[in-house]
């Protein structure tokens, strides 16, 4: 960043300079913090705004800030992540500069968000984390101590041509005592995830009725409660799919994305039920219960709906029992336990289940304030 003036502090017309610092972020994230030089060059603007501000004369007249998002991930997401940005820096420097809080007090700002995704497919990989950033730049200008410290319209005191077409915000005369003007600000809602209903669909295609409910407990804990039941039976085809079985399962989300629930996560199911299967004249009965890490990702496909893929593997108990199924009798179709007073047991570890789900969102609408586009 450069700041010169020239020797000649006498000269009519005020000179003008700018201050600026860009930070960087990770993808979906709107916290400084997690790019360690950012900190490092923050500092470094905030030294030399406060070094700049001991010379006399100077003027602060225009201030610009900028965020942008790469192309991943919907424009929606994208708009409300690059808000997120500009509202971060402007936050990280009024508290940690009293000159910049003076400053952006007395200047009435309007802030700048960008979002590439029509760029999606059509620049390299590689562009993406210089995409992902904010950059605050600082206009000023050292004039005569005689001299009126507002911007003036004459044409002899304007921002060079050089820099005119991204000068967005002056000075006014009277300045507004808010961090960046109230006046362009305004209040709208948000929604937050109140709980996701979901369904498997690789147990729809086995004709097993199911249905999930997770309820949001923090910002990365979760608690889901599964239910499945098939319930049918075809006795002139020896078939029968009969299941009561219900889950429940606390997860943890790895990342504390901006979209809330959106990665990959972990988490500990405990289920338990009873099952009736056949597929010829042979079939099984018993009770089961199992303990089971559960380990999954969470993406949006649109506004409510996300896709879910999870899998588990653990520690399976079941008492069971075999049987005959037989027809032709006076009393109908009859199932023959083989040995009616034993009952089989089997411990082991294995597959619990595997999971491509469909999600919906119920959301809560969240009232917040930013500013107008």
């Amino acid at each position: 960043m450069l700041f010169l003036f020239s020797e000649n502090a006498a000269m009519a017309q005020a000179e003008t300079d700018s201050l600026s610092v860009t930070v960087l972020y990770p993808c979906g994230s709107s916290n400084i913090a997690k790019i360690p030089e950012n900190t490092k060059h923050l500092k470094r603007f905030i030294h030399q705004l406060d070094s700049v501000f001991r010379l006399p004369d100077i003027i602060p007249f225009g201030l610009f800030v900028t965020s942008s998002t790469s192309p991943e991930g919907y424009i929606r997401i994208n708009q409300t992540l690059s808000r997120k940005r500009n509202q971060a820096v402007i936050d990280y420097l009024n508290h940690h500069s009293e000159h910049f809080k003076t400053i952006s007090s007395s200047l009435d700002g309007k802030l700048h968000e960008q979002t590439n995704n029509h760029r999606l497919g059509k620049i390299p990989l590689s562009a993406y984390p210089s995409m992902r950033h904010s950059k605050v730049t600082l206009y000023i200008r050292k004039e005569k101590k005689d001299s009126i410290p507002v911007l003036e319209s004459s044409s002899k005191d304007t921002i060079p041509d050089s820099l005119s077409s991204t000068i967005l915000i002056e000075k006014e005369a009277e300045p507004t005592p808010s961090i960046l003007s109230q006046e362009t600000y305004t209040h709208t809602t948000v929604s937050r995830p109140l709980f996701f209903v979901k369904s498997n669909l690789l147990y729809d295609l086995l004709t097993f009725v199911n249905a999930s409910v997770e309820i949001p407990l923090s910002k990365r804990l979760t608690a889901e409660a599964t239910l499945v039941y098939p319930w049918w039976r075809n006795t002139a085809k020896h078939k029968t799919v009969q299941m009561r079985y219900v889950a429940v399962t606390p997860r943890y989300y790895f990342k504390d994305a901006d979209e809330p629930y959106t990665s990959f996560f972990a988490g500990l199911t405990v289920g338990t039920g009873s099952y009736d299967l056949q597929w010829t004249r042979r079939g099984v009965q018993g009770t089961m219960w199992h303990v089971s890490p559960t380990f999954g990702y969470s993406h949006y496909i649109g506004k409510r709906w996300k896709m879910e893929y999870s899998a588990s593997v653990g520690y399976l108990h079941t008492e069971y029992k075999k049987y005959t199924q037989t027809a032709d009798t006076p009393y109908g179709e009859i199932k023959v336990r083989d040995y009616p007073w034993v009952s089989k047991v089997l411990s082991t570890v294995l597959p619990t289940s595997l999971n491509v789900s469909l999600v919906y969102t119920f959301n809560q609408p969240k009232p917040v304030q930013h500013h107008e586009r």
